[in-house]
Formats: structure tokens, C-alpha cells, sequence
């Protein structure tokens, strides 16, 4: 199963938030405590994380006492697979079955069972069969995903309020 980290997990939703913007004809700049405050997140690593998506060319910062971050590559040319590997570097099932995940000197990471691995093959192809998978979501197609049994996007605090306000 393929785990993302927090990180990547924080950023997919800021880049689904800041487009969401955008097709609501919103322009304005996003911070990182608008989207901590909106999702509950740490304001310390969501910060960090949209820092991140800056360094690697996802978005674009603007300075000032009013400054945030725009969508800077197209989401529609963007798959997740490539934001995946943006957010963490090479990603394999098992380390062996995968050049991009190659030590010094060009070939792919030590293998304690070499010459006893029955599996390495089929593992090899499934790398092959996830990155395919995932090369296939674009960043777009999240953004336009709506689970069943989601609800539109209210923070926990708006919760709070709403619930307070109807308690009364």
C-alpha cells in the first residue's frame, strides 16, 4: 500500500483548496494559517509544507503583510505520481526494484536476499503498475473529486460555531 507522508498529505490539500479558488474566479493570494485555520492543520508544518511546494515550482509566493501563495504549475499537467515525487523523492514498493532509487554508483539499493529473491519480478511490476496508476490522477482530478460522503469544506471551528448557534 502506498503511504503518503503528512507532508504530501497537507499539500494536496492546499493545491485542492487554492484551486478550488481559482475556479470560484478567486484570485487572492492563500496563507498558510487561512488553510490551517480552515482544515485544523499545525500552522507550523503547513507552513512548512507550502515552503516546500515553493522550492519545487508548484506555487509562487507573494511577499507583504498580505502575502500567501498562487498556484504556479498547471494542475492539469501535473499528475500525482510527479507530485508525489516532488513532495517525496523516489517512491518504491520495495526499494530494490526501482533505478530512481539507485545509491552512489548507479545501481538500485543493496538487496539482502540477492541471489535467493523469488520476488523481485513481480514486485518490479508493481512499482510499475502504481506509478501507472498514479501517473494517471491528475491533480486536476482531485481537486474535482466529491466523496459520498463528504461535506463542503467547513472547518471544525465552523462546526463548532454552526452547532453552538443552533444549540441556542
Amino acid at each position: 500500500m502506498v503511504k503518503l507522508n503528512r507532508t504530501t498529505e497537507y499539500g494536496l490539500i492546499a493545491l485542492r483548496y487554492m484551486m478550488g479558488k481559482q475556479s470560484q474566479g478567486d484570485a487572492s493570494v492563500t496563507s498558510a494559517r487561512e488553510l490551517a485555520d480552515r482544515y485544523d492543520l499545525p500552522f507550523e508544518i503547513t507552513a512548512k509544507t507550502l515552503q516546500r511546494m515553493k522550492e519545487s515550482g508548484l506555487i509562487q509566493s507573494a511577499h507583504g503583510a498580505r502575502g500567501g501563495y498562487t498556484i504556479a504549475r498547471c494542475p492539469s499537467k501535473l499528475n500525482l505520481a510527479e507530485f508525489l515525487e516532488l513532495m517525496e523523492g523516489p517512491q518504491a514498493v520495495v526499494g530494490c526494484t526501482s533505478p530512481a532509487l539507485a545509491v552512489s554508483g548507479g545501481a538500485p539499493s543493496p538487496c539482502e536476499y540477492k541471489g535467493k529473491c523469488e520476488v523481485k519480478g513481480v514486485m518490479t511490476d508493481l512499482n510499475s503498475r502504481v506509478k501507472t496508476f498514479l501517473a494517471g490522477i491528475l491533480l486536476t482530478d482531485l481537486a474535482e473529486f466529491k466523496s459520498p460522503n463528504s461535506t463542503p469544506n467547513v472547518s471544525k471551528k465552523d462546526e463548532m460555531q454552526t452547532s453552538s448557534k443552533e444549540a441556542v
